[in-house]
């Protein structure tokens, strides 16, 4: 180094002259309950049961989620690389990277949250924390990779520069080594879940990076077309932009430029179950956003209005930059560990092929069955059906106003699949081989001749499973993912679901649906863990379909009495008060000339 820093050995973090460099944070109480989890958990990987029970609200889940890894996943480290992560925040991140192996060296501004983060890496001996600030931080070596995750668009107020992104930029270029890439992540300005009125991430107001309402210290973001120009200027010749959905933050769906290139390939499809989130509280949304990437897909529009951008520069030329082969990666989320995936989508051949693998391999055998009823067999690879998945239909069925007729008609060829593939069972009940409990629209495509095909079927059961649970498990889950219909006002999922399979020839009696409650629930608690299902199946059914519908006008009313309220608070609004009223006073004034000119008795003095 070539400034001297302290080190801490209470906290374990390398502090110079300020301490604390950067104010950043989350909120007291967050920050308290985040270091309070980690020194109380035993274990602080980033596959930690612990760490994910501890997730209780948005800012334990964004700092405790290893759905957060996610975004890192695609990424080749080694242990033999040296990455340097500028904004390292409480240590999520930095977590994933160390345990790749590789050397990493962690900056933060903030004391409390880099004594955070040291305490996420307590146990590993392969990094190194620094509470200094990016603009101040003067390493000697160079590096592999250095990362800026959700930290560029806050240069304006941590670094005092004319153009203080240009800065951060730089800055960050000048660590990496001739051949290094810098990882960058942050949210587009135009992103479409903005542009549907969620609010602006750094200061939660809608539409306020759409309007392009930044001004000096504030936070800040920038489309696609902007940001590639910024990272130009500051030296880096290639930017190679990814595409993780719904963002960066929570990522479960990662795109390459190379996915937009093949009319074989369905981006769109990928996109219609990736739900985004409003950090700032769930406002009302100007349209459904999975519907409208079918049309931003036909027009070449999913990349300017991906809600986030994950950028590789580098320093060399363009065509000297490796290129990702994979078109796309799809990330299974909250699982026990033995059963989280990464399905990868590749070129192969005149076609693409599609290849599955287990995250966590060791946690448990290939083949394992958890419980006495399911199975996990992935597919390990399979070729990519081109068509339109099945299950997306029905939104457009439901955006059009469907009700369960039309539903109905939809499920019908499904539904006659499943019915001729049944058999009786005990007592009577038809069920269906063990193998057919995954046969259900999300995993089907509708392929040109119009067929349907199946993919990625991905459980199994060891015994025969009764039909009214697949029939019963597959529309609900094709109903939760669509936008909210007319045709289904005031009906709960169970209802709606008895009324489409009546007007498909099939009665489910009481039996029936507890019956597919308990299969599911027994599934749930397979997959996800006894712990983590805390509502049962049966719970979700009586909830009402339309419950995902635009809030009602007085939520609406509501809504806007509290942003009035928000607003008269500021200081602002106090400010201009006595210019307020003396407006108010001059309209007055006008009104009441206007009305005596205009008064009868006015009239009749003025004729008299």
């Amino acid at each position: 180094m070539t400034k001297q820093y302290r080190f801490d050995a209470t906290q374990r973090v390398w502090l110079d002259q300020a301490s604390d460099a950067f104010n950043y944070s989350d909120g007291d109480s967050a920050e308290d309950y985040l270091y309070s989890v980690l020194k109380e958990s035993a274990d602080v990987s980033t596959q930690s049961a612990e760490l994910l029970a501890a997730i209780k609200d948005w800012p334990s889940e964004y700092h405790l989620s290893p759905a957060r890894h996610n975004l890192l996943r695609p990424f080749p480290f080694k242990p033999t690389d040296r990455i340097l992560e500028l904004g390292c925040g409480c240590g999520a991140m930095t977590r994933y990277l160390a345990e790749t192996g590789a050397t990493v060296v962690a900056v933060e501004g903030s004391r409390r949250r880099a004594a955070i983060a040291a305490e996420r890496c307590r146990d590993l001996p392969n990094v190194t924390i620094y509470c200094d600030n990016i603009a101040d931080f003067a390493p000697v070596d160079k590096f592999d990779y250095v990362t800026l995750i959700g930290v560029l668009e806050y240069a304006p107020k941590f670094i005092q520069a004319p153009d203080p992104v240009g800065a951060c930029l730089k800055q960050a270029g000048a660590f990496l080594k001739d051949d290094g890439a810098l990882v960058l992540a942050i949210e587009n300005q135009l992103g479409l879940k903005y542009l549907a009125g969620c609010g602006e991430d750094h200061n939660g107001l809608p539409f306020f990076g759409v309007h392009d309402l930044y001004g000096a210290g504030t936070a800040i973001t920038f489309g696609k077309e902007e940001l590639e120009s910024r990272l130009r200027a500051s030296g880096l010749a290639d930017a190679s932009f990814l595409y993780p959905f719904p963002d960066y933050k929570l990522p479960n769906v990662i795109l390459t430029e190379r996915a937009f290139d093949r009319a074989d390939f369905s981006v769109a499809d990928l996109l219609c179950r990736s739900f985004s989130r409003d950090y700032a509280g769930e406002r009302p949304r100007a349209f459904h956003e999975n519907l409208a990437w079918q049309p931003l897909a036909r027009n070449g529009l999913v990349q300017d209005h991906a809600n986030s951008f994950l950028v590789v520069g580098r320093k060399t030329r363009p065509e000297d930059s490796p290129r990702p082969e994979w078109l796309a990666r799809i990330y299974s989320s909250g699982r026990l560990p033995a059963f989280q995936t990464e399905t990868i989508f590749l070129p192969d051949g005149e076609g693409v092929a599609v290849a599955k693998r287990a995250l966590f391999p060791e946690a448990l055998p290939p083949g394992h069955v958890e419980g006495p009823d399911f199975v996990h067999h992935p597919p390990a690879r399979a070729p990519y059906v081109p068509g339109r998945l099945y299950a997306a239909e029905l939104q457009l069925i439901m955006a059009r106003g469907g009700d369960p007729a039309a539903v109905a008609r939809w499920a019908a060829p499904w539904v006659e699949r499943l019915v001729a593939k049944a058999v009786p069972g005990p007592e009577n009940v038809l069920v269906l081989p063990g193998g057919w409990l995954d046969a259900i629209p999300a995993n089907m495509v509708r392929d040109g001749s119009g067929g349907l095909v199946d993919i990625d079927l991905e459980w199994g059961a060891k015994a025969p499973v009764p039909l009214a649970w697949v029939l019963v498990r597959g529309l609900f889950n094709s109903l939760a993912a669509c936008p909210p219909s007319p045709g289904f006002t005031g009906l709960t999922f169970r209802e709606g679901v008895r009324r489409i399979l009546e007007k498909s020839g099939r009665t489910l009696s009481d039996e029936d649906f507890a019956t597919a409650a308990l299969f599911e629930d027994s599934l749930r608690g397979a997959v996800f863990g006894r712990d983590s299902v805390v509502r049962s199946f049966a719970e979700f059914l009586a909830e009402p379909i339309s419950s995902n519908a635009p809030t009602t006008f007085d939520q609406e009313i509501a809504r806007l009495n509290e942003e009035i309220a928000r607003v008269k608070g500021t200081f602002s609004w106090q400010i201009t008060k006595p210019l307020r009223f003396l407006a108010f006073l001059g309209r007055k004034v006008g009104l009441g000339l206007a009305f005596l000119s205009s008064h009868p008795l006015r009239k009749r003095r003025v004729i008299g």
